[in-house]
């Protein structure tokens, strides 16, 4: 064996050969909660991970039938020249205190309980419910472990003497507990404690356990000559006593099994039960609770409230929290094969021609939108999860809706950015479809967050009314999960890496992650998510977000005119209910102008033109006044990209400065001069957008291409040896749009008769 191993590549050896490996710390205790491990072994995985954590550990031996290894463990004071302590060639090393620990086969019959002094101070029996230090662990007076014998296969095990077996089998069970009642001398104290716990523990209802028997031993205790230390006396009661669980875990496991299948009959029993999967085969009951039906994850805490309470119903009796994680394991199993497949939403969904949005209240109502108006539905069909961040929404008004409300509530005079909000809103209820981020920026004051907020209690109400960009991946996956419409406040930058996070989020691009460490099982998302962005000045330059992007810049409001937010948003609650039913008066007759919307060209967002054409009708305009309104957005993206990308100013400067049309070089080249020329630009190369390799370079130019050509630089790149790309200057024949004009009836308090129709022929159903 290499001495000079780390412990972890001893742990790893260790467990290659087939034993059951934890780790402890110098005091001997275990640094994990070791008892489900008497039932299993750990795994190389697990050893990794606990290693990883404390490198210093040290390495222990479960015994007994988990191993199939039984350990002899003799201290150096005792004396084994007598021939009845003969022992066969085995396995065997030094401990850290000067003993000996010998190795042997656990019996093929019977079994080995771990126990202090089977033969009077000194010998120790380590076998089920034990663990021992095996080399190179260091003791805490320094003392290390070493093999005289190594342990290299469990085939080479001695099985044990009949001296030691007869020794485990008949003198634990004498009651050396009444020779140490009044108290011992120094020498017998760890056994005669030992002793004196299993008799507290046999002769005590469980309940009083901690409550009499251990102060009984601490009693006990203070009658030796010289009282053991209360942690190392707790150290004995502890082991002993989970010795004596172990004893009576049948009869305890037999009355678990019996709540649980209670549990189980109560559930098959209850009315209006369905057990179900969604398509990540996650497990669900449909249950009803008074009045109404809840959705409730059979993992979730409220599964488990709800059985207990249905158990203390039935039975007037607490239920044991085994049984219910037994109820719940079998429930689950009944979902995932036997139930239906659902697929759930959060807060929107599609249900053939119908669309869904859950109020998310107490009654577990949702609202019912198709082309005949709306309807508040007391039991909806099987459709919504929730989470518990989300809060409920406000019951829509029955007549008088208006959408248009929004627009006193926020600081946009601009007509075509008050129409492009307006059908953002509304588009923001139609879920399934590539959604723009709409970002909003402007200076100090300009209550960014407050349209934040207010459009955030309008579509998706929650606790967290904005939300800060997080820095790790993985957490802005769970977020956007999490929430059908998400705010980020007060960004300041967005990292490539989280940029393209939102860009998938927005096509609908799958995220997958482990569910838990110990297993390989996949959790994967996929979905399509509103997302909005506010900071002070545009947070993103790269194209590939910009061009999903809606772009809305707020002026700063006068300070004659600033209102408080509690009494804004007091006022906004009022209005709320009459703004949600204009929206749902919006969505219903959207639904009916849809299928009319044809378009020979549309932007990147198809979809979304596609839809902001019929909401725009809905509205009562014309589909051309929205287009004209998007595409002065969508220019607004490319001359800020222009404007504010690094790389694309430096090229456009670049090649401004030629005294030819084309250049052409490979892309190492072509850094070297940009770098070169940066500085006539007001660039800093030092800048982290700034490209530091060619490959680097290459992205982001090809990200950039699309926006470069509507500025007369093409780009074209070809491969071969040398991998030259070639920049042009073109003449791109531009064509004047003529941009119809917007009428002002978004500022009108006075409802045209087109807005008539559309608030009206609300119906409600109770």
């Amino acid at each position: 064996m290499n001495e000079n191993k780390t412990k972890l590549e001893w742990a790893v050896y260790y467990q290659s050969i087939g034993l059951n490996i934890i780790p402890v710390g110098p005091n001997k205790k275990a640094l994990i909660k070791w008892e489900e491990y008497q039932n299993r072994c750990s795994t190389i995985e697990e050893i990794n991970g606990w290693w990883s954590q404390w490198p210093e550990a040290n390495i222990a031996l479960i015994t007994g039938k988990v191993s199939d290894v039984v350990a002899l463990d003799i201290d150096k004071k005792h004396n084994r020249s007598s021939k009845e302590f003969t022992l066969p060639p085995t396995m065997c090393a030094k401990s850290g205190g000067g003993g000996e620990h010998f190795f042997f086969k656990y019996p093929k019959t019977g079994s080995v309980k771990s126990g202090s002094a089977i033969h009077g101070e000194g010998i120790d029996c380590r076998g089920d419910g034990g663990y021992i230090l095996l080399a190179p662990s260091v003791n805490e007076a320094g003392g290390v472990y070493e093999w005289l014998i190594p342990f290299e296969s469990k085939d080479d095990l001695a099985e044990m003497p009949e001296w030691f077996l007869k020794l485990v089998n008949e003198e634990q069970k004498e009651k050396k507990w009444l020779v140490g009642k009044d108290g011992v001398q120094e020498g017998s104290r760890n056994d005669t404690a030992t002793s004196m716990a299993g008799k507290i523990l046999s002769s005590t209802v469980p309940e009083l356990w901690e409550g009499i028997g251990w102060e009984q031993l601490k009693v006990w205790n203070q009658k030796n000559s010289k009282p053991l230390n209360e942690s190392e006396l707790r150290g004995i009661w502890e082991s002993i006593m989970k010795r004596h669980v172990s004893d009576n875990f049948s009869e305890i496991k037999q009355e678990r099994n019996s709540q649980a299948d209670k549990l189980i009959e109560i559930v098959e029993k209850k009315e209006n039960v369905t057990l179900f999967h969604d398509d990540r085969n996650d497990a669900y009951i449909s249950v009803k609770i008074g009045d109404h039906q809840e959705i409730i994850p059979l993992k979730s805490k409220a599964m488990k409230r709800w059985l207990t309470k249905e158990f203390w119903d039935v039975n007037k009796k607490a239920v044991n929290p085994d049984s219910v994680k037994s109820a719940i394991a079998v429930l689950e199993g009944k979902a995932c094969f036997d139930g239906e497949s659902y697929k759930l939403h959060n807060r929107l969904a599609w249900s053939g021609k119908d669309l869904w949005y859950d109020l998310t209240d107490d009654k577990w109502q949702a609202v019912k939108i198709n082309e005949n108006g709306w309807q508040v539905i007391n039991k909806p069909p099987i459709l919504f999860s929730r989470y518990s961040h989300s809060q409920g929404q406000v019951i829509p008004t029955q007549e008088n809706g208006d959408a248009r409300l929004i627009l006193k509530y926020i600081n946009i005079t601009n007509v075509e950015q008050q129409l492009l909000l307006l059908i953002y809103l509304v588009s923001c209820f139609l879920p399934d479809f590539p959604h723009p981020i709409l970002v909003i920026f402007g200076s100090q004051g300009s209550a960014k967050s407050t349209l934040s907020k207010l459009l955030r209690r309008i579509v998706d109400p929650s606790q967290i009314e904005v939300a800060s960009m997080p820095d790790n991946h993985k957490e802005l996956v769970q977020a956007l999960a999490h929430h059908t419409f998400l705010f980020f406040d007060n960004v300041s930058y967005i990292s490539e890496s989280a940029s393209d996070t939102l860009c998938k989020a927005i096509t609908g691009s799958g995220f997958v992650k482990r569910e838990l460490y110990s297993d390989d099982d996949d959790i994967i998302y996929r979905f399509k998510r509103c997302i909005g962005i506010n900071g002070i000045n545009l947070v993103s330059t790269r194209p590939d977000l910009l061009d999903r992007s809606l772009l809305l810049e707020l002026e700063r409001i006068d300070d004659s005119k600033r209102k408080q937010e509690k009494e804004l948003m007091e006022d906004f609650d009022k209005d709320l209910p009459i703004i949600l039913s204009g929206v749902f008066n919006m969505l219903s007759k959207t639904l009916s102008i849809k299928p009319t919307i044809k378009l020979n060209t549309s932007p990147r967002m198809a979809d979304f033109t596609i839809w902001g054409c019929a909401i725009a009708e809905a509205l009562g305009y014309k589909k051309e006044e929205f287009i004209s309104a998007y595409q002065n957005n969508i220019d607004k993206q490319k001359e800020t990209i222009l404007n504010e990308n690094t790389i694309a100013m430096v090229l456009i400067s670049f090649m401004e400065e030629r005294s030819w049309e084309k250049w052409e070089s490979t892309m190492s080249e072509l850094l070297e001069r940009l770098t070169q020329h940066a500085p006539f630009v007001h660039v800093s190369t030092y800048d982290k957008h700034w490209p530091k390799a060619p490959n680097a370079l290459s992205r982001a130019l090809n990200i950039l291409k699309i926006t470069l050509r509507s500025a007369d630089v093409a780009i074209t790149n070809y491969a071969g040896q040398s991998r030259k790309i070639i920049i042009e200057k073109v003449s791109t024949a531009k064509t004047e749009r003529v941009i119809p004009p917007i009428t002002n009836s978004l500022l009108s308090n006075n409802d045209t008769d087109d807005n008539d129709d559309i608030s009206g022929g609300n119906t409600r159903e109770s």
